[in-house]
């Protein structure tokens, strides 16, 4: 049964509601937009949420089954994100940025998780939508489920890779950028500047690549 949330003494209560399992999501998601480079605590979040924080331990088992439940219900904020496009390879791109755009939102959510699977329906709805931008572009059965896999990792680690890098203290982002320019000849002023142009990049070069795949496969089907 949800239980109500009631402020100890002393304390303002910043959400006055019933505590139930998506009222925590829906808190913890929004700390770790708003805090995005401190790890969430069941302190910290107890105290959002008026609410001691063993009262949580009512919905979730650990910490680590609420963080898996936030990271699951940040990929309903990447489906929110996607425009469908006719084109599947505008389609994916959609796809990428959304996947960027939620995750970069939350580096410290990211670097606890990010690797990880949730087993929740929203991670398996983005996985269904990917494959099916996958088959429409030509690509079937194992070749369409690797290719999903590859995506997700592709995103996911770029993204874990350059939420640390803009995260970085101001002095030792530009000491690297300073030895970008000076022994890479990286010509980019910032590191902001330096993860998109890397993500462009690597995003262009992924789907060039699986062009070259579904046009293969394709002709494969023609002649079968």
């Amino acid at each position: 049964m949800p239980m109500t949330v009631t402020p100890r003494r002393g304390r303002v209560a910043k959400v006055r509601a019933v505590l139930s399992r998506d009222t925590i999501i829906d808190v913890a998601l929004r700390l770790t937009r708003d805090e995005p480079t401190t790890p969430l605590t069941l302190t910290r979040l107890g105290a959002e949420l008026g609410a001691d924080p063993t009262a949580l331990y009512r919905h979730f088992r650990n910490r680590d089954e609420l963080l898996l439940a936030v990271f699951d219900r940040m990929y309903a904020d990447v489906a929110a994100r996607y425009v469908h496009d006719p084109d599947w390879r505008a389609s994916l791109r959609s796809v990428a940025l959304a996947m960027r755009g939620a995750l970069l939102e939350r580096p410290a959510l990211i670097a606890e998780v990010g690797y990880r699977f949730t087993g929740g329906p929203h991670e398996r709805a983005a996985i269904d939508l990917t494959g099916r931008i996958f088959e429409r572009a030509g690509l079937s059965g194992e070749a369409a489920r690797l290719q999903v896999r590859a995506f997700g990792e592709l995103m996911l680690s770029h993204a874990a890779m350059s939420a640390a890098s803009v995260t970085l203290p101001a002095d030792i982002q530009a000491s690297e950028i300073e030895i970008g320019r000076a022994r890479y000849e990286l010509d980019v002023s910032d590191m902001s500047a330096y993860v998109d142009a890397a993500f462009a990049t690597i995003l262009a070069t992924y789907i060039d690549g699986l062009s070259v795949q579904a046009r293969a496969a394709k002709r494969m089907k023609a002649v079968s």
